[in-house]
Parts: C-alpha cells; structure tokens; sequence
C-alpha cells in the first residue's frame, strides 16, 4: 500500500508545500522516516511511543515515511520540522489501517504531537488559502474553517483513538 498527504515546512517567507508519501511492505517489520535528517529518529520514537501507549494494533509490515524536502528551503529547523510531527503520524496511522478515511492524497495536515497525546495545530488563513489553492481537504479540529472544499474533521477521524487532545494555536505563518 502506498500514499501521500501534503503538509508545509514553515520557513521566514511564508508556508512552503511539501509532499509526505510513503508505503508499507511485508518485509521486516518497522518504521522508518526520511528527508528529515536527525529529526526522523526523534520523530519516529515519538510516533511508536504514541501509537504502543494507546495499545493499537500495527501489522508486521515495514513502514516508509519519507518527506520531500526541496533545497530552496535551506537548513533545517526543529521549530519547523515540529510541524511536520502531525502529518507523519496520520500518514503511519492510515498506512497501517488505524484511521477510517479512504485516501490522504488529496488532504493536508499540520501539527505538532506531544507524547501525552496533545495534537497541536497551527491556524492560519494562510493554510485555509493554500488547500483552496491546491484543491486539498484540510484535517484540522478547528471549527472556524469554511470553504468549497471544506475540511475533515480530525476529532471524528480519530475518534476511536484513545487519550488524544486537540489544542489549535493561532499562527501567522
């Protein structure tokens, strides 16, 4: 099974649109993230602890997230990269069958995760303007979100999930 979902890398200009894609296989078992650098491993522990502390069930697959950085956006951030935490977690949760959505490639997250459980998203119009832009579904817990598109809401998405908060932050991005 492969997919993509698309989030943004925060930089001093604005968001700038990266592409998540990713697959599972049946090959040793496993996750792994890539085009992060030395923020895929923190990333990936945070990710595993999440998903053991709710006691959900991953298949013995293996597990690629990769994320696809262009050059333009210069050094990497921990500020930023924080940002690209949501996403994965969705992308590895629906690769994995734990979330009830029939496909990512035309949505678009972004959040942080602590590893209590508090899902953070950054609020901007800005990010409303880009998923109009590309036609993508925003998964977002806000309730200030209107749109031709409209939006997913993350509460609902992963409701059967236990022990999740969602806390939204107002950003200019």
């Amino acid at each position: 099974m492969e997919t993509q979902i698309h989030t943004c890398y925060l930089t001093k200009k604005g968001p700038s649109l990266v592409t998540l894609f990713g697959y599972s296989t049946k090959s040793v078992p496993g996750l792994e993230i890539n085009g992060i650098g030395k923020y895929g491993k923190f990333i990936k522990e945070k990710i595993v602890f999440i998903t053991r502390s709710r006691g959900l069930p991953i298949p013995l697959k293996r597990f690629v997230l990769n994320v696809e950085m262009t050059d333009d956006l210069g050094d990497l951030e921990s500020s930023s990269v924080k940002w690209l935490e949501y996403p994965l977690l969705l992308h590895y949760w629906f690769l994995a069958g734990l979330i009830p959505i029939s496909k990512l490639d035309n949505c678009f997250a972004i959040g942080s995760i602590t590893p209590s459980g508090v899902i953070e998203e950054p609020f901007s119009k800005d990010f409303v303007d880009l998923c109009e832009g590309q036609n993508f579904h925003l998964i977002s817990s806000s309730d200030n979100i209107h749109g031709p598109h409209g939006f997913i809401d993350a509460r609902e998405l992963l409701g059967q999930i236990t022990h999740l908060e969602f806390k939204v932050i107002s950003k200019t991005a």
